[in-house]
């Protein structure tokens, strides 16, 4: 392609800019310019393509461009390749998914791809992957299937259709239709190009994982190819790598296999795999052979495993990969553990890897963290009833230096080996107190909460769990987590050591009491039920425990006091059977999979090919290994169990909804309904721009409310969260913070307020008020997090709160010629202005629509100035934005409608170039919920 000297020219200047400021007005000035150039009917298809390539370049920058879309379908339409090329790339990074004007582009797709020229059909193929939306996925798969399927059709193509393919099953496979050409493609592995035959079969590897059974014939073509590449020597031309025949097609075919059983072909895989692994013996000369030669050995393992994990290969596989844990190479070093953590949750002996122990314990030490989190994997998975104290002991000794990123995983790792290895009751004890300690702030609820059912299920640990209970609460230092653990099993067991020395009722009592000054709110809670069980277990302290009931009767906390008053009330009632029915001794909780296996099968993540196994010991590998792999999608949910815990329900999976206009958690796949409540989010966040009050989120579960009151700089958000399911809701939190680190916004929550209940009934409603303050002009609005637990299963909502830097403005009379002066010098001085025409069909159809243009601008904090335009509809307003540190900045407004054209051009002039950003942002989201 020729250069273009204009935008040469436009790139050199950006880059001489020396601030965000001069940046955004040299932007702004060609976004107007190009503004001027498409209006004009004469544009050429040069000019034509050179200022979509400058917004191209704009929106790579970071800008927003919402111009130029019609002309990039335009270039798409061109007859000529350079043209359609930059029309293609337009298109898949300007466009909107949901564009009016993607329909188009799918009609020159499909007309491209059957282009006589293989270069424009190569191209439409590469803007179909690039694009990928569902409508594609729906029109053009067929077209995509014959051109892969074409016996005329050159490699290149047929290497593009199927990675489209495979991009396209990867975003909507139920849009693709893939049972009705799967077994089509599958003879293609034996395509005479490699490329060919590489692209086949990762898309095949995609359907393996979705329709296992119907691709089993690929494994038959898969080992013919194998075979010719290791056993009978086949060097391709063009693809030998440092000696290695075509590593990348080996590493893909063997890759493949694991997801099939091997079946008669177990005998040939067996004698592929001794070779392969025979042939690593030799050191290789050079890093790339190395490099080559180890991708395709690894990867033999791992299909050995598979195969079989009882033959001696494997015992010789572990020697391997000992030596290879050992190696000087960071990358070599990962692979060797990360496959040798494949074997040890696979391997019936553990021997041969055990001998590794001490190297494996010191990688927990490596300076990569990646390395680090393997050699944790591969201990968890290595573990078993003669190695679990050591492993246990090096977990928790390795716990106080350790990442804080790993603490939490390595938390729940060490509770489940204890749990699953523990022989003595002392032990498990002493791991469990020793481990919440260490880990605690590191790791949620349901490990303490499965401290207590385990010691619930065991009477020979209840009194051993008594006695570490009181010490842990008289050592100098007790943490929240061993607080509740410990408070728990007093208030159940503590009649149990009442007559041991030191341990009275009242020796008790008054280690408990010590603790609450300094204990949260949750701790308390717990606590104050133990006190509450003391009076049923220990009449002789009844008066004592009363009186600290009564004390917390006046609480500030709402679930503090309710429970008081409730504690107090039963235990003074002149009843001589209602106290001990009503504090009766828990009963065990039933036996089900543990919460913690749950919540660590859920962190587990997949990449695009889905892995065969899961980190940990035989038994969970066994349970997976008798599932399809399409049923393996989402093994957090399929290994779910509800648990219980002691005063709640407990998290054992996060499930995170995306609901914000950000869509901080926004997936690229979402149902229909997941769809209709985004669109509802963005509308309610858009109203909320302009409006006080109303709804920022409505789910099924809750629904989220917010009221809000500016006097700038500062301002208080009142949120209302309201139940809407049919069960309660618990473990509530709302949190707000900002997201910017130079501290221009601060949001905390108001302390003139009631704390936020840990339950909700159905149809109850929880408030928080916080607080904020505009200390300088920030750029991105603050995220809302409210977190809760439904029949067991924990949500997670990430928002983003409707308060940007445009909300602390106070509006402004001037008089006209004052407004026209001061317009014309903020124009002159480019300091900030914010400039955009947006679609608005509502002005044509709403006789109404310039009244909300107004009441909009006036509700952003605006002053209307009447009289002040020539045309009646014109808009023209005026405020004042506020902040705490960098003082007060005027802000311009000017509102041109044409609902002749259902088009509406803002004009934003203000001293501070990220206040016109923000209020023109506004607005434009405003526009497109109306």
């Amino acid at each position: 392609m020729a250069p273009m000297k204009g935008l040469t020219v436009f790139i050199a200047d950006l880059r001489k800019c020396r601030s965000q400021e001069d940046e955004e007005r040299r932007v702004n000035k060609e976004l107007a310019n190009i503004r001027t150039k498409f209006k004009e009917n004469s544009l050429n298809g040069y000019n034509r393509k050179k200022y979509v390539c400058k917004l191209i370049y704009m929106s790579l920058l970071g800008h927003e461009v919402n111009i130029g879309h019609k002309e990039a379908v335009d270039l798409v339409n061109s007859t000529k390749f350079s043209e359609k090329q930059i029309g293609y790339l337009a298109a898949s990074l300007l466009l909107p998914e949901g564009s009016e004007l993607m329909r188009a582009v799918v009609s020159s797709l499909r007309r491209d791809l059957y282009d006589t020229n293989e270069c424009i059909v190569c191209l439409a193929l590469c803007a179909a992957t690039n694009v990928a939306t569902r409508e594609i996925a729906e029109s053009l798969t067929e077209d995509v299937v014959m051109l892969l399927l074409a016996p005329s059709g050159s490699p290149f193509a047929k290497k593009k259709a199927a990675l489209c393919l495979l991009r396209m099953l990867r975003r909507f496979p139920e849009s693709v239709k893939a049972q009705q050409w799967a077994a089509r493609i599958i003879p293609y592995m034996g395509h005479r190009d490699v490329g060919v035959t590489l692209a086949v079969t990762s898309l095949i590897t995609a359907l393996a994982q979705q329709q296992g059974d119907e691709m089993r014939k690929a494994s038959t073509f898969a080992v013919r190819r194998l075979r010719s590449l290791v056993l009978d020597g086949e060097r391709v031309a063009d693809h030998v790598y440092y000696g290695v025949s075509a590593p990348w097609l080996q590493v893909k075919l063997l890759r493949l296999l694991q997801y099939f059983e091997p079946g008669e072909q177990r005998p040939e895989l067996l004698g592929i795999l001794r070779r392969i692994i025979d042939e690593s013996q030799e050191a290789p000369r050079e890093l790339q052979q190395m490099n080559a030669q180890y991708a395709v050995l690894f990867e033999a393992i791992n299909l050995g495993i598979h195969v079989d994990v009882d033959q001696g290969l494997m015992h010789e596989s572990a020697l391997l990969l000992g030596r290879f844990i050992t190696s000087r190479e960071t990358n070599i070093r990962f692979l060797g553990l990360e496959t040798m953590a494949h074997l040890a949750a696979c391997i019936d002996s553990l021997d041969p890897i055990k001998r590794y122990q001490g190297v494996i314990v010191q990688s927990l030490r490596d300076r990569d963290v990646s390395v680090r989190r393997r050699a944790l994997d591969l201990l968890y998975s290595m573990c078993d009833v003669t190695s679990a104290k050591a492993i246990v002991a090096e977990l928790l000794r390795h716990m106080a230096i350790a990442d804080a990123t790993l603490r939490e995983e390595m938390a729940l790792k060490v509770a489940i080996l204890t749990e699953k290895f523990a022989t003595e009751y002392a032990w498990y004890v002493d791991v469990m107190m020793r481990l919440v300690s260490l880990a605690g702030d590191h790791m949620g609820d349901e490990v303490w909460h499965r401290i207590v059912q385990v010691i619930l299920g065991n009477e020979e640990l209840q009194l051993y769990a008594c006695r570490i209970a009181l010490q842990t609460l008289r050592a100098p230092v007790c943490h929240e987590s061993a607080l509740k653990v410990s408070a728990y099993v007093l208030g159940e067991f503590g009649h149990l050591i009442a007559n041991a020395p030191g341990c009275a009722p009242l020796d008790q009592l008054k280690a408990l009491q010590a603790r609450l000054p300094a204990a949260s709110l949750p701790a308390r809670a717990v606590a104050l039920t133990a006190v509450a069980k003391f009076t049923n277990l220990f009449p002789e302290i009844k008066n004592l425990c009363l009186r600290l009931l009564d004390r917390f009767r006046g609480a500030l906390d709402a679930e503090l006091q309710q429970r008081a008053c409730e504690y107090y009330a039963l235990a003074t009632v002149e009843s001589e059977s209602l106290l001990p029915t009503v504090f009766e001794e828990m009963p065990p909780y039933p036996e089900r999979q543990s919460a913690l296996m749950s919540r660590l099968i859920s962190r587990e993540t997949d990449t695009e090919d889905q892995r065969t196994w899961v980190v940990g010991g035989r038994d969970i590998n066994r349970s997976r290994s008798t599932r399809k792999p399409a049923e393996e999608d989402a093994p957090a949910v399929e290994e779910k169990q509800e648990t219980t815990q002691p005063t709640a329900t407990s998290a054992t999976a996060v499930a995170v909804e995306a609901a914000a206009p950000a869509f901080l958690n926004e997936s690229t796949t979402q149902t229909p309904e997941e769809q209709e409540r985004v669109a509802k989010s963005r509308k309610h966040y858009a109203r909320l721009l302009w409006e006080s009050d109303g709804i920022l989120y409505d789910g099924a579960e809750v629904q989220v409310g917010m009221m809000a009151q500016y006097k700038p700089p500062a301002a208080r958000i009142g949120l209302f969260l309201g139940n809407k399911s049919a069960a309660a809701i618990c473990d509530i939190s709302i949190q707000a913070e900002s997201n910017d680190e130079s501290g221009d916004l601060v949001i905390e929550q108001a302390t003139d307020q009631d704390a936020v209940p840990d339950s909700l009934m159905p149809l109850g409603q929880a408030r928080v008020f916080f607080d904020v303050r505009c200390h300088r002009v920030f750029p991105t609005a603050p995220t809302l997090r409210i977190s809760y637990t439904l029949a067991g299963a924990p949500t997670v909502l990430e928002l983003q709160l409707p308060v940007t830097a445009a909300h602390f403005m106070d509006p402004v009379t001037i008089s006209v010629a004052d407004f026209f002066a001061r317009w014309k010098q903020l124009g002159e001085s480019s300091i900030g202005e914010s400039q955009a025409v947006l679609k608005t069909p509502f002005l044509a159809s709403d006789a109404d629509a310039v009244q909300w243009l107004r009441n909009v601008a006036g509700g952003m904090g605006f002053a209307l100035i009447q009289g002040a335009d020539a045309v009646p509809d014109n808009i023209v307003a005026v405020g004042i934005a506020t902040t705490e540190a960098a003082g007060r900045f005027g802000c311009l407004m000017r509102v041109e409608p044409k609902p002749s054209h259902s088009l509406t051009r803002i004009t934003i002039r203000a001293t501070n170039p990220t206040i016109a950003k923000a209020v023109a942002t506004n607005i434009s989201m405003i526009f497109d919920a109306r």
